[in-house]
Formats: structure tokens, sequence, C-alpha cells
């Protein structure tokens, strides 16, 4: 039986889906941390910092080549 998604790994993949897009990524970003407990909302923030690094270090390499 496949589990249910949290709300914290839906916001994850809006977030991955919307980060194409600085200002939506943001906004949507503050909305999820709004809607989300104080426990999700300091785990997505710890996702974001992690994910924003990755996306850099990604994107420098692939520069640099």
């Amino acid at each position: 039986m496949k589990e249910e998604k949290t709300q914290l790994e839906f916001y994850k993949t809006i977030l991955e889906k919307v980060s194409f897009d600085r200002m939506l990524f943001e906004k949507e970003f503050n909305k999820a941390v709004l809607d989300l407990s104080y426990e999700d909302s300091n785990e997505l923030r710890r996702w974001k910092r992690n994910f924003l690094f990755e996306k850099v270090q990604s994107n420098y390499i692939r520069k640099s080549s």
C-alpha cells in the first residue's frame, strides 16, 4: 500500500518544481513555513539550505566543465 505524502514532502516537491524561478520559490517557501508545524518548518529551512547549496554546486560544476 502506498503511503500518503506528508505536508512537508508535498511542499518539498512543490519547491523543487518551482525552483527555476527564485521569486516564486521564495513565495511558495514562505507559504509553506506558515502552514507547517514548528518542527516541520525548521526541517524545511534545513532542506532549503541544502537544496540551494546543491543547486549552486551543480551549476558551478556544469559551467566550469
